[in-house]
């Protein structure tokens, strides 16, 4: 007699559920290795497209938003606030914010170290030197 396992899902299923939960879990484990999320990277460029980003620009300018990239430092609710968003150049006491790119520290260069003197000067000199060898 031949039997056949009855149930929810076979085991056909069940291996294609876990080797994509496998595949999950490997990319989680990618994103917490490399600190980035590839879940969103990959949702961004999933809904990524050339004529919404264009919309977005055209609806920022139309609202008088700052272009991308431009700080703009200004009190709001008495806290000073630096933000490409919430500081419109319209706002009071709005101003812009230049970002200087800087190398950091550099530390000061040591001087070049004297060429040591190949000749002992003194008699005690060349006495230690004949001892030593």
């Amino acid at each position: 007699m031949h039997h056949r396992q009855r149930g929810a899902i076979n085991l056909y299923w069940v291996a294609i559920l876990s080797a994509a939960f496998a595949a999950v879990a490997l990319a989680a484990l990618f994103s917490m290795r490399a600190e980035r999320n590839l879940f969103a990277d990959g949702w961004h460029k999933l809904v990524k497209s050339a004529g919404a980003e264009a919309v977005v620009q055209s609806s920022q300018q139309a609202l008088g938003a700052p272009a991308a990239g431009v700080l703009r430092k200004c009190v709001i609710n008495g806290n000073t606030v630096l933000s490409d968003v919430d500081c419109a150049a319209n706002h009071p006491g709005s101003e812009v914010v230049v970002v200087h790119r800087t190398k950091g520290i550099e530390s000061p260069k040591a001087p070049a170290a004297a060429a040591p003197d190949t000749a002992p000067a003194t008699m005690q000199d060349k006495m230690i030197e004949k001892a030593t060898r």
